[in-house]
């Protein structure tokens, strides 16, 4: 007959690796879902100053035009033309018709440059735009 020895009662081990694990896993989740919720945001401007602000309901897709202070335009992180922002802005209200574009202006963005970039978002047929603003302190 086989005898085990009895052994030492042994004080349970705290194991980091694991939770480094899955703090490494967060962070990179949280790094890559930034980036698709907000795209556009990544383009630096200074948006104007209001006293009051509504938040844009995320129910609908959302996408982002900016305009920077030298008259460039992004939709999302890639510069287009004012043509190519429109023929972009058509194909994407074809594939989900309640669209949201969010217009990303920098305040010291020349106001025809704004008008154009309206212009080309009312010509792809989207009704729904945004102004992204700062509220004052």
């Amino acid at each position: 007959m086989f005898r085990f020895e009895e052994s030492e009662n042994r004080e349970p081990k705290i194991l980091i690796i694991p939770m480094v694990d899955v703090m490494l896993f967060l962070i990179a989740f949280y790094v890559l879902i930034t980036g698709s919720v907000l795209p556009g945001m990544n383009v630096k401007t200074n948006p104007p100053e209001t006293s009051k602000s509504e938040r844009i309901h995320l129910k609908k897709k959302v996408i982002t035009v900016s305009i920077k202070a030298d008259g460039t335009v992004y939709l999302g992180n890639k510069r287009v033309s004012l043509s190519l922002l429109k023929e972009r802005l058509k194909s994407e209200k074809e594939k989900n018709p309640s669209l949201t574009v969010a217009i990303n202006s920098d305040r010291d963005a020349s106001v025809q440059m704004l008008v154009s970039v309206m212009d080309a978002v009312e010509g792809a047929g989207i009704r729904s735009i945004g102004l992204v603003t700062k509220v004052k302190r």
